[in-house]
């Protein structure tokens, strides 16, 4: 649906009920006519954060620095709202052109490319970014341009992308507070629109001190030739005095000086010279590449699965695959340093010919292709677990392996009848978009019973053919 539109209809709302009307067009437009409108009484329940159950699922996730982040992440219900509500915000609202995150056209290489070659880059980190814009603070921005929502509209948008939290206050009571979520799809935006005034504040600071100033989400970064940035310096006060003023914290464990000479680094990304992935990164890549060229996607996977589910798998859904971690490295690979060049194209090379190879054993019945496959002892083995095989609570057989003391499911072929360990394997398999582990009998037997398959489908379009023809049966 054309931009344009959506922000003439969201400048024209005045109700729940006019949010509700371009919610659904917006909508449908999106997945066609059969999909199911949202309805008042799902706006009604879910804008009122103090209806606790239902809304948010939070859970917490190591961070990089240390300790824990708490994610909250909306219910699907809430979330498909939340999802379309983001694009009727941004149809009316451009970020400040020091936001560099979470903005389209926008990435952590154009908030690098701001600081590239200079003698001095500080980086800051906001601290408890998320919760700390609360939600009146949302309500309040949303009755302000480009918005101008009256207040039962900013109340209802406030509402839905809000969260209800417990605080323990130092007296050791608990009170609640209504806070912006880390993990809605509308809070990254929501935090550009909030910093608007921050932006332009610390924009006008870094020009008065004759600085570079980018923003990417909580990370602040400021760059120069020359040294500003001593203790107690009058640009450090009036930098602390603007973010305090704004009501946000500095995190002082996060606050990083580096000086031309040293690893100069801006959201990941090196500026000593050009914006460039670190040699950590690119070691990561070949590295994996080389182990699967020499030692088999198999062993590979074994040692790499484990290892990764560990890290990202409080954050990734599904299974990590390698090749398909692998890819996502490549293209951030290519997105920094560009298409043409030489080091992303040798590692793009050696992976696109891996891949073509594991392909090339790969085995495909009835739409669904196996790759990898294995004894289920060979598996446990080379997980360092157990396969479980028991059935739920309605009598639907399912079996499982504990990776990090969390359970992993693994789908199970409905014609087995005999559950025999020693006689069954396992394959990774894809169908379509979706991967799997997947238990079955052995593929010699699959193969056979697909061949019989065929041959029967091809048999019965064959007498369909001739019973749909004007041929005589009877001279044959």
């Amino acid at each position: 649906m054309d931009r344009e539109y959506i922000a003439k209809k969201t400048l024209e709302m005045t109700s729940k009920e006019d949010l509700l009307s371009l919610l659904n067009e917006i909508k449908k437009d999106d997945l066609g006519d059969k999909c199911y409108p949202f309805e008042l009484r799902q706006i009604n329940y879910y804008f009122n954060p103090k209806q606790t159950r239902s809304r948010y699922t939070s859970f917490t996730i190591p961070k990089k620095s240390g300790g824990l982040r708490t994610i909250s992440a909306p219910v699907k219900g809430l979330k498909s709202i939340l999802i379309y509500l983001n694009q009727i915000l941004q149809s009316v609202y451009e970020p400040s052109s020091y936001a560099k995150g979470f903005t389209k056209g926008r990435s952590v290489v154009d908030n690098a490319l701001v600081h590239i070659n200079q003698n001095y880059v500080l980086n800051l980190d906001m601290k408890d970014f998320f919760p700390s814009i609360k939600q009146p603070r949302v309500w309040k921005r949303l009755q302000l341009a480009p918005f101008n929502f009256n207040i039962e509209l900013a109340s209802v948008i406030a509402g839905l992308c809000c969260i209800k939290v417990c605080k323990k206050k130092p007296d050791g009571n608990i009170e609640d507070d209504y806070v912006l979520p880390q993990g809605a799809p509308t809070s990254p935006l929501i935090t550009n629109i909030i910093c608007d005034k921050l932006d332009r504040r610390l924009g006008g600071l870094a020009k008065r001190f004759g600085l570079n100033y980018s923003r990417y989400a909580d990370d602040i970064t400021f760059s120069s030739m020359h040294n500003v940035y001593q203790e107690s310096s009058e640009f450090l006060k009036e930098l602390h005095r603007i973010i305090e003023g704004q009501n946000f914290t500095l995190n002082p464990d996060k606050t990083r000086l580096q000086k031309k000479g040293s690893r100069q680094e801006v959201t990941g990304l090196t500026v000593s010279t050009k914006v460039n992935v670190t040699r950590k990164y690119v070691r990561e890549i070949r590295s994996l590449l080389y182990m699967w060229e020499k030692y088999g996607y198999t062993e590979t996977n074994a040692k790499f699965y484990p290892h990764y589910k560990a890290e990202k798998g409080h954050i990734k859904k599904g299974e990590p695959h390698l090749e398909d971690v692998l890819c996502g490295k490549l293209l951030y690979l290519k997105m920094v340093k560009g298409e043409n060049d030489t080091t992303y194209q040798k590692l793009h090379d050696k992976y696109e010919m891996l891949l073509k190879s594991r392909e090339d054993e790969s085995v495909a019945f009835s739409e669904i292709t196996y790759y990898d496959t294995k004894s289920i002892e060979e598996f446990e083995k080379e997980m360092s677990t157990t396969v479980e095989i028991t059935n739920s609570t309605k009598g639907v057989r399912y079996a499982y392996y504990m990776m990090d003391k969390k359970k992993e499911l693994i789908s199970i072929t409905k014609s087995i009848e005999v559950i025999d360990k020693k006689k069954l394997q396992i394959s990774l398999c894809a169908n379509g978009k979706d991967r799997f582990y997947l238990i079955h009998k052995p593929l010699s037997e699959i193969k056979v019973a697909a061949l019989q398959e065929k041959r029967q489908r091809s048999l019965d379009d064959i007498l369909s053919d001739l019973c749909n023809s004007d041929f005589d049966l009877t001279k044959l």
